[in-house]
């Protein structure tokens, strides 16, 4: 459980998490899993969601976050001085950091966006889901962030067998 399912080698390989799309929700209580035995031979204190728990999501705008890939090609001079001893960059990310929970968006890392490493990953630009540490009841490593990532294509052709995902912390 160390890597809470994350191949840092392999990204998309779904062997130890998985991203599974419903095309309709299950209303027969009958037909949806209740065993979860197989719970008991994990070493579930390092997992990051220590306990059930619901997310709450409001529809929101928001510009590309600095540790996003897709923000290298703005044409902002992020290195402009705005007083003294602040340049722009440190304005930018303090108000458009991308942290938190959320369905969509850009992506906050800790680290950096495995998507910036070379070509392979830069298609999946579409967050599907990121779940960001929120005092004690989620906490990814040291206070990090996870996202899953997927390619507009495979998006479109309900196809999430492709889905990039990573989590990071400080």
């Amino acid at each position: 459980m160390e890597w809470v399912g994350l191949d840092f080698d392999i990204p998309t390989k779904q062997a130890n998490f998985r991203v599974i799309y419903h095309s309709e929700v299950i209303t027969d209580l009958s037909k949806l899993m209740n065993d979860f035995s197989f719970m008991d031979e994990l070493d579930l204190d390092s997992f990051p969601i220590q306990h059930e728990m619901k997310l709450s999501f409001k529809m929101d705008e928001e510009p590309v976050s600095m540790t996003d890939f897709q923000s290298e090609p703005l044409p902002i001079d992020f290195d402009e001085s705005v007083s003294e001893d602040l340049v722009l960059w440190d304005v930018y990310e303090e108000a458009f950091s991308g942290d938190g929970s959320k369905i969509g968006g850009y992506g906050f890392f800790t680290q950096q966006d495995p998507r910036s490493y070379g070509k392979k990953y830069k298609g999946h630009s579409v967050m599907l889901l990121q779940i960001d540490s929120d005092d004690d009841a989620i906490i990814w490593g040291d206070s990090g962030v996870a996202n899953f990532f997927i390619t507009q294509e495979d998006l479109k052709s309900r196809n999430f067998t492709n889905v990039l995902y990573n989590w990071d912390c400080y």
